[in-house]
């Protein structure tokens, strides 16, 4: 039942009509996770930029905000804009759908690279957790770039392997290569994140020494084009004056507005040019062993430490891709969980792998589909209980070896909430509030769009910042989120929580929006007195 590939060499074996039956039933898990309810939680911040750039798109403008981030993910949400405008389908859902989409297809991936690497019963059980892990579902249901990131960056590796066994094998690898280059080509046409181009080249490096594969200078030189071509064909914004325009104030922080994250009951700043000084950098390691159930981060650990004892080409891509990443993230000052999309698969296939070789210990059949239905009950078993307990707010979920969903407001509430119950409270404001009343918040372009929806453009928006909140001489509605906590608003906070919130918005039994109701002349923050002060523009 366990074949032995860790060596990257040969063809792999066909996946035959069985385990195709149980590779294609588990894609469609996977999708229907990622896909259902897409609307049950409000835009975050971030997926309102993406909404209105590819509205843009739609009109043939490509200037704007959000240019700082590459054009695939807004080409294909326009896309779905497009499609799903037709049929009367929310915002939310047309926004978030090419990432669910990618989130299931990355289950297919990820079984076509466990195979590669382990064999096919390693690559169904990694399958099963890609398609049922609460934490990934969750988070590839963000209209955030990390998901096209991580699925690119998966085709990259696959793709790399298989040249080497084709080289191994004396079959020409140039076709893999090729993969490769487009892959990468999708990586950074998806985000930025230059940093993770030297994974494929330690790993070649790394098994050079053992392998014929080779691959020149000028052939990577050639690579390089390719991927450069296929990137500048989809991704040309980053030649467009506008782009430069809006660089020169992107890049220096001026577009920060925040800058500071809240992370295990206290606040970092949380901007690259930190460094170490920001967000420490034990975050991810954090991170996996808090958002994965227990027996999956306990097998991707165990399986981490078998890669790191044998070393065999197998192993040297998952440690090439792991050591990477976590080298670049843990160094840079800002840190946000939703990184994490594009390493967690490395962890699933880890904890696969392992669960796979305690099958192939056990010689006779009884005993050995025995153990094969504890390892399905026990790993994708436990993700798949706890998706289907915090469905639709599967980011919610916290191991119980972390202390259980109880401390779902103390690890990671910025990146967990993503302004989940934001549009709830905006909506009960507009439905309540005064004419031209503010309404003062972290999040003003979620606020804006939501009041506008709601009919209620009167309301003048400001964000919580001393000077700013409530110096309209109105009646000001100031909502405070949990995770939304900086040092430019934490007096605020502190403040206003020693008074009844005038409206809550719970989620799972949590208090996770409040919203202040105060009177012309009062201000959240102590010890300020109101005065006219500026709004923010385009109202």
């Amino acid at each position: 039942m366990q074949e032995t590939h860790d060596q990257l060499s040969g063809r792999t074996l066909a996946w035959g009509r069985p385990a195709t039956i149980v590779l294609a039933a588990l894609v469609a898990l996977g999708l229907w996770l990622r896909l259902h309810a897409l609307s049950a939680e409000g835009f975050g911040d971030d997926e309102v930029h993406k909404w209105l750039a590819a509205n843009r798109y739609l009109q043939g403008i490509f200037s704007g905000d959000d240019v700082e981030h590459p054009m695939l993910m807004k080409w294909l949400i326009a896309a779905s804009i497009a499609i799903g405008s037709r049929f009367g389908w929310a915002p939310e859902t047309m926004t978030r759908l090419p990432n669910a989409l990618a989130g299931g297809a990355s289950v297919l991936v990820v079984a076509l690279l466990a195979r590669r690497l382990f064999g096919r019963t390693a690559a169904l059980l990694s399958a099963a957790l890609a398609a049922c892990s609460v934490t990934l579902i969750g988070y590839q249901r963000v209209a955030k770039e990390d998901t096209l990131l991580g699925l690119f960056l998966m085709l990259l590796l696959w793709c790399m392997a298989e040249a080497k066994a084709a080289a191994d094998d004396g079959r020409d690898s140039r076709r893999w290569e090729l993969y490769g280059a487009a892959s990468l080509a999708g990586m950074f046409a998806s985000k930025y994140f230059f940093f993770l181009a030297p994974v494929p080249v330690v790993f070649y490096l790394w098994v050079r020494r053992d392998t014929r594969w080779r691959v020149p200078l000028r052939r990577w030189l050639q690579l390089t084009g390719v991927a450069a071509a296929i990137w500048v064909c989809v991704n040309w914004s980053p030649f467009l004056p506008s782009t430069w325009e809006y660089a020169t104030s992107y890049l220096p922080g001026q577009q920060t507005v925040h800058g500071s994250l809240f992370f295990m009951g206290r606040i970092y700043h949380n901007l690259l040019e930190y460094w170490l000084r920001g967000t420490p950098p034990w975050f991810y390691a954090v991170f996996a062993a808090v958002k994965l159930a227990p027996l999956t981060f306990l097998c991707s650990v165990a399986g981490l430490g078998m890669a790191i004892w044998q070393r065999r080409p197998a192993h040297k891509l998952l440690l090439s891709w792991v050591g990477v990443w976590f080298l670049v993230h843990s160094i840079s000052g800002s840190k946000w969980g939703r990184f994490f999309v594009s390493v967690l698969p490395a962890f699933l296939i880890l904890a696969g792998w392992m669960a796979a070789r305690a099958v192939g210990m056990m010689r006779q059949p009884w005993p050995r589909w025995a153990a094969l239905a504890a390892a399905v009950l026990l790993l994708p078993g436990t993700e798949a209980l706890a998706a289907v307990q915090h469905a639709p707010h599967y980011r919610l979920y916290i191991s119980p070896l972390a202390g259980g969903d109880e401390r779902v407001q103390w690890y990671f509430p910025h990146c967990d909430y993503f302004d989940a119950g934001f549009r709830e409270a905006v909506r009960y404001v507009a439905e309540h509030a005064e004419p031209g009343a503010e309404l003062a918040t972290e999040i003003d372009w979620p606020a804006r769009l939501y009041a506008e929806a709601a009919g209620r453009s009167d309301l003048s928006q400001t964000l919580v910042r001393r000077g700013r909140a409530c110096h309209s001489g109105r009646i000001c509605y100031v909502v405070v989120q949990a995770g939304r906590l900086y040092f430019l608003n934490q007096d605020a906070v502190a403040n206003l929580a020693r008074r009844a919130p005038w409206h809550v918005e719970q989620i799972e039994g949590r208090e996770v929006v409040k919203v202040y109701r105060l009177m012309p002349g009062e201000t959240p923050f102590p010890d300020e007195q109101a005065g006219p002060g500026p709004l923010v523009e385009g109202q």
